[in-house]
C-alpha cells in the first residue's frame, strides 16, 4: 500500500466524480436525444455522417436510432465502470495491485472497443434514420475522422500502458521473492 500525495488523493475523488457524472449524462442524453423529435432532426445527421440528407423521422426510425447507441452507451458505461474502481483503488493507495492493473486494462479496452465499434454506430444510426426514405434515398455512412483515430491510438496506448504496468508489477512481486 503506498500512501498518496495530497494532490493525487484528490484527482482521484476529482475522477470519480466525473465518471459519476459522465455516467449519468450516458444514461440520460441519448434517451432524452431519441425521445426529442426536433432534437433528433436538428443534429441527427450531423452525429450520424449523413449531414443534410432527407431523414424519415417515423417512430421506427426512432426506436432503431435509439438501438443504435445502446452499444456505444454500453461499451461508455462498461469503461466508466472501470475507471471508478481503477481511482478508488488509486484511493486506497493500492495503486500497482492487482485489481487496479485489472481494472486499468478493462479501461483501456472499453475505450479502444468504443474508439473502433463508434464508426460503425454512426452508420447504423445513419441507416435507420434514412431507412424510412423512399427507394434511392436510403443512405449507409460510414465514415472515420481525425477523432476516431486520436480515440484508436488513446486506446492502444492505455493498453500498453496496462500491459507494462502488469508485466513491471509481476517483476517486482517475483524480485521481492528473491530476498
Amino acid at each position: 500500500m503506498l500512501t498518496l500525495p495530497p494532490g493525487l488523493l484528490v484527482l482521484t475523488k476529482i475522477v470519480r466524480i466525473l465518471t459519476v457524472l459522465g455516467a449519468a449524462a450516458l444514461c440520460v442524453v441519448p434517451a432524452a436525444f431519441w425521445l426529442t423529435r426536433d432534437w433528433v432532426l436538428a443534429r441527427g445527421g450531423i452525429i450520424s455522417g449523413i449531414g443534410n440528407h432527407p431523414m424519415a423521422l417515423d417512430e421506427r426510425a426512432m426506436l432503431l436510432g435509439a438501438l443504435s447507441s445502446l452499444p456505444g452507451v454500453a461499451l461508455g458505461l462498461y469503461a466508466l465502470w472501470q475507471l471508478w474502481c481503477l481511482f478508488g483503488e488509486y484511493s486506497e493507495g493500492l495503486v500497482f495491485g492487482q485489481a487496479a492493473q485489472k481494472h486499468l486494462r478493462r479501461f483501456a479496452w472499453g475505450i479502444l472497443l468504443m474508439a473502433l465499434a463508434t464508426p460503425f454506430l454512426r452508420a447504423a444510426m445513419g441507416v435507420a434514420l434514412t431507412l424510412g426514405n423512399p427507394p434511392g434515398q436510403r443512405l449507409l455512412a460510414l465514415g472515420f475522422g481525425w477523432d476516431d483515430y486520436v480515440s484508436i491510438l488513446t486506446g492502444a496506448v492505455l493498453l500498453a500502458v496496462a500491459t507494462v504496468m502488469t508485466e513491471a508489477v509481476r517483476l517486482a512481486e517475483e524480485n521481492d521473492g528473491f530476498v
